[in-house]
């Protein structure tokens, strides 16, 4: 299928890599092979030609509305050449802070940052964000789990130690999970609240400077309106958070900063009895650099004891335990 309006090729491959597309030998051809090893099928995007297509045995299909993969594949490109602006990443958020968080921050160009120790007095180093920066440097780290096991205090515990560290924060919340006291208690931090998609994508294409995002949750907003989405309202939604995905990891590269993603699991629906739960969003978990879970192992009436886990880890194997957190009516305690 050739494309009307030539395809950006800056755009796109960095979401056609985290879909599973590589090139070969540098070409301008990216596809991405059949999981079906009894056949010769490939789906591909072809830059240097500027069309998208299937290809079937020896030859290219350019029209094939009821292959799933290549529908996919179709939306993406389509959405990427919708028309409108390029986003500036240097602009700040119009943030509808409260009272206790600051507004605006300033810019920065490629500093290099130190989350070991500070050279202020009264900042304490952070313990968590060394931990994270150990195992992601400035990249993604997206932290699931069921609900109520601790995502929201694990995301809470990084933006509060960051900040008593000397770290800027900006804590995206889309679920309105904090209290007033959670918000009260971060202060020096820009925080915004938004359960809308589009506002979520929209803020994320233009994060401020700062040295830690936190996007608490990224895949709330759609999970709970999944259900009732078209089949292509649903493929739309899972390339938007592709995309919001995409532009957390330019932004972590472009600040040298850290990003932590909370997340839901996807639906246990029409799955195998010995399924493994992943992240939802589909190829979305391919965009961050560690994915972790968060499991709850002990639960008392005075506390609860939960396990983070790698789920998915370049460093260690799957399931390797990372820390162990424990809330109570103390506050927050993560521990190896």
């Amino acid at each position: 299928m050739s494309m009307e309006v030539k395809l950006d090729k800056d755009k796109l491959v960095p979401i056609l890599e985290m879909m599973g597309y590589n090139t070969i030998n540098g070409t301008d051809v990216w596809k991405k092979a059949s999981e079906n090893q009894d056949e010769f099928v490939f789906w591909g995007v072809d830059f240097k030609k500027n069309e998208i297509f299937k290809w079937v045995e020896d030859h290219r299909e350019y029209d094939v509305p009821e292959d799933l993969v290549f529908m996919e594949l179709k939306m993406l490109v389509e959405n990427s050449v919708e028309p409108g602006g390029e986003p500036n990443a240097d602009e700040p958020i119009a943030d509808q802070s409260r009272e206790d968080c600051q507004e605006g921050s300033t810019s920065k160009e490629n500093a290099s940052h130190s989350y070991e120790n500070s050279d202020t007095p009264d900042e304490k180093p952070s313990q968590i964000l060394d931990l994270i920066h150990g195992y992601v440097g400035n990249d993604v780290l997206e932290v699931f789990g069921d609900t109520g096991s601790g995502k929201s205090k694990f995301a809470l515990t990084v933006a509060k130690e960051a900040i008593a560290s000397g770290k800027k924060v900006f804590y995206l919340d889309t679920e309105r999970n904090l209290t007033e006291a959670d918000i009260a208690g971060l202060k020096g931090c820009e925080y915004k609240y938004t359960p809308v998609i589009e506002e979520i994508d929209s803020t994320c294409q233009k994060l401020p400077a700062v040295d830690v995002v936190i996007v608490d949750s990224i895949g709330f907003p759609i999970l709970t309106s999944y259900a009732r989405l078209s089949v292509k309202q649903k493929g739309d939604a899972l390339l938007k958070l592709i995309a919001i995905f995409g532009d957390l990891k330019n932004w972590a590269y472009k600040n040298n900063g850290i990003v932590v993603v909370t997340n839901q699991p996807e639906s246990e629906f029409n799955k195998a009895p010995n399924h493994v739960l992943r992240p939802f969003g589909d190829k979305s978990q391919f965009a961050a650099k560690e994915i972790w879970k968060t499991e709850i192992v002990d639960r008392k009436p005075a506390y609860t004891n939960i396990r983070i886990s790698a789920f998915r880890s370049r460093s260690v194997g799957h399931r390797t335990k990372i820390t162990n957190m424990k809330i109570s009516s103390n506050g927050v305690e993560l521990k190896a």
